[in-house]
Order: structure tokens, then C-alpha cells, then sequence
């Protein structure tokens, strides 16, 4: 926790890192936001290295048998109960919170706001631009992650730079993952500030680069090292060069967990907030757009909870259309 709002000119109250780093980047605080963020990535940082480094030292699973507690937690009654309670955790805990801000959408069949949202009138034109940046973004941000992501997979899961340097490369990929975005949107809207002659597209797209990178380079990467080497030996010692390699042997093995990192990049992007945040001027994703119209920030004061249900409700069905129609594709094929 650290100081909060600005007012009057001083920080007062208590805030999270993110929230506070929001508010310092709305009131153009550059010191507290520069002091915070290198707080947060620092220390996310320290957390994640003393996992890597403990992490193997931890005895799991533990070796020592305890047969009569483990007869009673193998029991049917048993099994049956914890299936349900876990049925029951996922829906009042995960799904239903989820999904709750979209349920009173279906209100507006009956009344004017979905036609109204269908013609793009009013406040809805803004909106069906910002869900088309969102998704124009999150399919260039996923093909740039493939085109630069399969290289650094394949040079940590074969080590070819060597162990020691591989194993560093495999830690600095997932630095993006680890830090709050907020905190490296933060980092990233500092560093690209000083280009001023960057248009705000690409600000986006490499801001959204840094944050989905990770998720695809590390599906990658597990994919290749599970792949026998004694494979990729036999097609070299059959004559084929680098390349051929990867077309008839890696890529054949590892294509539904390709498919599976661009889907967790896709939808990443589309759903990314917090670095965005912090580096967009003008152009508003459809999450910033959301976020402006709960905190009622104009051009969308006053709103109405039917109006931004129904605009969390189109974001939601969009994105499990996608989802459901890439699942239908590699259906018998692989999993997704």
C-alpha cells in the first residue's frame, strides 16, 4: 500500500501500487509514478527469483504414504462432494462474477438501447471504434508475436546460446508477465514518451507486444522441449538444413500449442487495460472505453447501468464467438 488520491496538491489516503500509479498518470505526477513502478517491478522481480530459486529445493510431491487418510479422501461420497463443491467455487466465485455485468444486457432487447447500439448512434459510435481497435490490435499484436516469438523459443528450449544464457533468456521473457501492467505500462509510456514522433498506434501495439510476449514464448517453448531430439538429429543427419527442420519436424509437433499462444495473446491484447492506460493520448480500446464509461468520464456522462452492461455484453459474446468458432476449427485435431 502506499499514499493515495491527490488532493489539494498532496497524496492522501491509502492505495494499491496500480490504482495509485492510475491516478498519478491521470494527474501527471511523474516522480511518485516513476518511484512506484520501479517499487513494483523491482520487488515483483525478487519475489519471482526466490521462487525459481527455491522452487526446486521444495520436496513436492511429498514421497511419505499415509494410507488410511488417503483411503478416506479416495472414498466415492468424498469425491462426489469435493466435485460438486468445486462445480459450485467455479460459478458463485469465478464464472458468475465474471459474466454478471453483462446479464441485465438482455434488458435492452426489449427496450431502445440495442438498436440504438446496433446504428452506432450517439455514444455507440465511439464504442464500435474502440472494439474494432481493440481487435485490429490484438490480431497484429498476435501474428508479431508469432514472427518474433518463435525464434526465442526455440533458442531457450534448445539452449543454443548456451545453459547459463538460455536459463536468463528464460527468466527476462517472463518479467512482462510477473510485473503488474499498470507498473510496465507505466515503464513503457516514460520510455516511448521520449520518441515523440511514434504514432499513438504503435505506442498501443508495443505496449500490448510487451505484455502478451510472454504467454506465447513460454506455450512455445514447452511445446519444443517436449519434441525427442533424436527426431530433429535424424532429419539433419538425412540432409536437411535449419529450416527444414522446423517445417517437417517442430512445426508439425507444436502447432495446436502455437495455436493455443496466439489464442492467449489474442484474447490478452483484446482484454488488455492497465498498460494501455497508461501509454494511450486519444485512441480508447474497448476495455479503456468501459472503464471511462463506469467512472462516467465524458463524452459518456451520464451513463446508465443498461447501456454498460450491454457494452460489456457485446465484448463478452464477441470474444467467446472467437473462442468457440477457433475451437470448433481444431476440433479432432488438437486442443485449444
Amino acid at each position: 500500500m502506499v499514499a493515495g488520491t491527490l488532493t489539494d496538491g498532496k497524496w492522501i489516503g491509502f492505495e494499491n501500487g496500480p490504482v495509485f500509479i492510475k491516478n498519478a498518470i491521470a494527474a501527471k505526477s511523474e516522480g511518485p509514478l516513476v518511484l512506484v513502478s520501479f517499487i513494483l517491478i523491482a520487488v515483483s522481480c525478487m519475489i519471482y527469483a526466490t521462487i525459481r530459486l527455491l522452487g526446486p529445493r521444495l520436496k513436492i510431491p511429498v514421497r511419505k504414504v499415509w494410507p488410511l487418510a488417503e483411503r478416506r479422501l479416495s472414498g466415492v461420497g468424498l469425491t462426489t462432494g469435493r466435485n460438486l463443491l468445486t462445480i459450485v467455487i467455479f460459478l458463485i466465485f469465478i464464472l458468475i462474477p465474471s459474466l454478471f455485468v453483462a446479464f441485465p444486457a438482455v434488458h435492452a432487447l426489449t427496450g431502445g438501447t440495442l438498436g440504438q447500439a446496433l446504428t452506432g448512434s450517439g455514444i455507440w459510435q465511439a464504442y464500435w471504434q474502440s472494439l474494432t481497435l481493440s481487435y485490429l490490435l490484438g490480431m497484429v499484436v498476435t501474428l508479431l508475436n508469432i514472427v518474433i516469438g518463435l525464434p526465442m523459443a526455440v533458442l531457450i528450449a534448445r539452449e543454443r546460446a548456451g545453459k547459463a544464457p538460455s536459463a536468463l533468456l528464460d527468466i527476462l521473457v517472463n518479467i512482462p508477465m510477473i510485473v503488474p501492467s499498470i507498473a510496465l505500462g507505466a515503464s513503457l509510456g516514460i520510455f516511448w514518451g521520449n520518441f515523440a514522433f511514434i504514432p499513438e498506434v504503435l505506442l498501443l501495439i508495443f505496449a500490448h507486444l510487451a505484455i502478451t510476449y510472454p504467454y506465447f514464448v513460454r506455450s512455445m517453448t514447452a511445446a519444443i522441449e517436449r519434441i525427442d531430439m533424436d527426431l530433429e538429429e535424424a532429419s539433419r543427419i538425412l540432409g536437411a538444413r535449419p529450416f527444414a527442420v522446423f517445417r517437417t519436424v517442430i512445426l508439425p509437433l507444436t502447432k495446436y500449442s502455437m495455436l493455443s499462444g496466439a489464442i492467449m495473446m489474442f484474447t490478452r491484447s483484446v482484454d488488455e487495460t492497465g498498460a494501455t492506460l497508461a501509454v494511450y493520448k486519444t485512441l480508447k480500446t474497448a476495455p479503456v472505453l468501459l472503464v471511462d464509461w463506469v467512472a462516467s468520464k465524458p463524452p459518456a456522462t451520464p451513463m446508465s447501468p443498461l447501456e454498460i452492461s450491454l457494452g460489456a455484453g457485446f465484448l463478452v459474446i464477441f470474444s467467446l464467438a472467437i473462442l468457440l468458432i477457433l475451437r470448433f476449427i481444431t476440433r479432432g485435431r488438437g486442443r485449444v
